[in-house]
């Protein structure tokens, strides 16, 4: 299956560049905060010229502006990273508000080399407001970035469990793989903890691909992704576990009427996908094996029940 990362925040690079108006407003907004920076720095350059005093060549010290001008090129890298890494908002406009002051303020540490900036009247007046309004702007926007990362933190406790690996994350739907699935089911039941598993199937999903495409195979295997994890209990694990295959690791107990009501839901959670798609509908069989770990039991044991009982449910539909 190609690879094709779901929308969402933890691609944000990859993600604007597959699409095309999200490509379009980035270069719009890089030409914008780019095109700025370039207009001021000139603008006070030429101001400072008219009203400053330029120093004579002795007079210009070349360690310090090799140094500070590092100093301007590292901050700008910086503002230059945040547009290129961080989705639009609130927190992103502080950051680059600050790292764009920071960097003016190297700047104008830079410009004092070769004119003094205190003949204008202004400039050292400018010097000493620029450098500390972008470290307070900095740190109100590093008190946001932490709450930002609290509620990161809180939407994506159903996509992993204990260890953070960005290596087991599958590339269509930023789920944890069958692998790290199976490690942390094992995990799970080593601490002598009991588990219940989901095993969710989608019989007959490779016929979409076959019949649409493998970019609508990958939007109907998001569409399931995203309702699985708002669906599983809190505190739950949701991995796609291979294929059509997708897991969900509980912690509480079988509830009655689970299965049907979790197969209703994505059923319809895949025919919306197929018809925003594709605007056709499509029969696949979501079939759901719910097992409660047994006492002693390892993880392979509880894959394998689950796995036995998806293979009785298809045998006894081809029955029928």
């Amino acid at each position: 299956m190609k690879k094709q990362n779901s929308l969402s925040f933890s691609d944000w690079p990859a993600l604007h560049r597959k699409v095309p108006a999200l490509h379009s407003a980035s270069r719009y907004r890089y030409g914008r905060v780019y095109g700025l920076m370039v207009l001021v720095f000139a603008l006070f350059a030429l101001a400072a010229s008219l009203g400053g005093e330029l120093k004579t060549w002795a007079e210009i010290d070349w360690l310090d502006v090799g140094g500070e001008g590092l100093v301007v090129i590292a901050a700008l890298s910086w503002l230059h990273f945040l547009l290129q890494w961080r989705p639009p908002g609130p927190v992103t406009q502080c950051l680059l508000a600050g790292f764009g002051c920071l960097g003016f303020g190297f700047y104008l540490d830079v410009l004092d080399e070769f004119i003094r900036l205190g003949g204008a009247g202004w400039g050292a007046s400018l010097e000493s407001v620029v450098t500390p309004l972008a470290v307070l702007l900095i740190t109100y926007a590093v008190l946001a970035l932490s709450q930002e990362q609290r509620v990161l933190a809180r939407q994506q406790r159903r996509r992993e469990a204990g260890i953070r690996d960005h290596r087991d994350i599958d590339p269509v739907t930023d789920l944890y793989s069958g692998a790290y699935c199976r490690r942390a089911l094992d995990a799970t039941l080593s601490n002598s903890k009991t588990a219940t598993l989901w095993l969710i199937d989608l019989d007959n999903f490779s016929a979409v691909n076959r019949y649409y495409g493998f970019a609508c195979g990958d939007a109907v295997l998001n569409r399931v992704a995203a309702t699985l994890v708002a669906a599983a209990p809190e505190g739950a694990l949701v991995c796609r576990y291979g294929g059509d295959r997708f897991a969900v690791i509980a912690n509480n107990p079988q509830r009655p009427g689970l299965q049907g009501a979790l197969g209703r839901l994505l059923s319809e959670a895949i025919q919306l996908a197929l018809y925003n798609q594709a605007g056709d509908s499509f029969d696949i069989a979501v079939r759901l094996a719910v097992v409660e770990s047994r006492s002693g039991e390892n993880a392979d044991e509880l894959l394998a029940r689950a796995n036995s009982n998806i293979l009785a449910m298809k045998r006894i539909d081809n029955e029928d």
